[in-house]
């Protein structure tokens, strides 16, 4: 897989950790394996768009690790750098399996849909799931890192659980249109 100049100079422009950079090539990986799937089943990816939100989704981990805010810097960062709104969108809704408006005002976020609506957004969301730093691992791991959440963090089950049911739509649709089994 080639990496887009515009996605390394980027990288580098922002500072963004190699450790970073290895989870998003993994998730672009991830990413591309599943939209060659449902492409080959007749169904529209646009495989450039999805690449460079996939290699892009995390840079806002550049300046924050905080997993409430990173989705949003990133999407900071990629408007500061005129891309494509359908890129900045891709990595704004990637957290998880998205949160709705209402949601992220609970967690004092802007009052914003940052569910994924789009395949592609839908795409990215999930792989970063499976993706475990710059490894692919399984769905069932991510379920286990949500009981992880829910063990040390009780009061944030209100979004485990709602994260659980979007997550199994997102997989229930990818394993429909590319006949993988995740």
């Amino acid at each position: 897989m080639e990496i887009p100049p515009d996605v390394v100079e980027i990288w580098d422009r922002y500072g963004l950790e190699e450790s970073v950079r290895r989870h998003c090539i993994t998730v672009a990986k991830i990413s591309m394996k599943i939209a060659e799937r449902i492409k080959q089943n007749g169904h529209h990816v646009d495989t450039k768009l999805l690449l460079k939100g996939a290699l892009l989704h995390d840079i806002g981990r550049a300046v924050t690790h905080d997993p409430f805010m990173h989705f949003i810097k990133s999407a900071e960062i990629l408007r500061t750098e005129n891309m494509d709104e359908r890129v900045v969108r891709i990595a704004e809704r990637h957290f998880s399996a998205g949160l709705s408006a209402e949601e992220a005002e609970k967690l004092g976020l802007e009052p914003k849909n940052y569910i994924p609506q789009t395949l592609e957004e839908k795409i990215v969301s999930f792989s970063d799931n499976l993706a475990v730093g710059d490894r692919e691992g399984s769905f069932e791991d991510f379920m286990r890192r949500l009981e992880e959440i829910d063990r040390r963090s009780p009061e944030l089950r209100w979004l485990t659980e709602r994260t659980r049911e979007r997550a199994k739509k997102i997989k229930e649709e990818l394993e429909r249109l590319s006949g993988l089994t995740f």
